[in-house]
């Protein structure tokens, strides 16, 4: 089975999505309230800015690679996962 090769807009979404991942993580060790909840609510801003800026920019959905409304759908997800945990 052949492997999947990223394109460079997917790689760079990835790269993205991770590199926020840490901010908010690093933002929240500064937070007196809970550090996941913190973590959550500044990955909520993350996504809500990668949606304002897909559809600022007319993206749509694509199977051949992520784009900013991935990202959005990824920080979501770990958001509302840190939420749980909170």
């Amino acid at each position: 089975m052949k492997p999947v090769e990223l394109d460079q807009i997917s790689k760079a979404t990835i790269s993205r999505f991770i590199w926020k991942c840490n901010i908010a993580f690093a933002i929240s060790l500064f937070s007196k309230s809970s550090h996941l909840l913190s973590a959550s609510r500044c990955l909520v801003l993350y996504a809500f800015l990668m949606i304002v800026v897909a559809a600022l920019t007319r993206q749509r959905f694509y199977a051949e690679s992520f784009n900013h409304w991935s990202e959005a759908l990824w920080l979501g997800f770990v958001a509302a996962g840190l939420n749980l945990l909170a």
